[in-house]
């Protein structure tokens, strides 16, 4: 069966001053649902007070929104460690490359070979460079050992 609640519009007697000194927006919706919760508890009306369900009920959906809330920070935090590990690893990758012998296709298509002799990190990526030419790792087509005897 359906209930139908009825619904007496009331004015409050004094105004709220809401001031937003906070820059996080979970904050500020915590607190604006606490006010509009303490609003309608002061302007309900004594002769058909609401059901206190629909509170626990809107407590319950409000904590759901700050434990996701909570989750979506947290996954944001997440990507930006593997980002750093990302990077970090291409940099192990690339150091580990120095003094090796590596071969290329060039943009005219024609095989090139040369020895890395440093690495540049630059704009997110790894750059691998070989005497004038700059590699990324997709680039190579073959690895060999150092050139130099031991």
């Amino acid at each position: 069966m359906t209930s139908v609640y009825n619904v007496t519009g009331t004015t409050p007697d004094t105004a709220t001053n809401v001031s937003t000194s906070s820059t996080d927006g979970a904050t500020l919706d915590k607190q604006a649902f606490l006010q509009l919760l303490i609003a309608q508890l002061q302007n309900q009306d004594p002769m058909s007070p609401t059901d206190n369900t629909q509170f626990v009920a809107q407590l319950a959906q409000f904590s759901s929104l700050e434990q996701l809330s909570n989750m979506s920070t947290a996954m944001t935090e997440l990507k930006e460690s593997l980002v750093t590990l990302n990077s970090q690893s291409l940099l192990t990758q690339g150091a580990a490359m120095i003094g090796k012998q590596v071969t290329w296709t060039d943009s005219a298509g024609a095989s090139q070979s040369g020895t890395v002799t440093s690495v540049k990190w630059s704009d997110g990526s790894l750059a691998l460079v070989v005497g004038d030419a700059e590699l990324s790792l997709e680039d190579i087509t073959e690895i060999k050992g150092s050139t130099t005897a031991p």
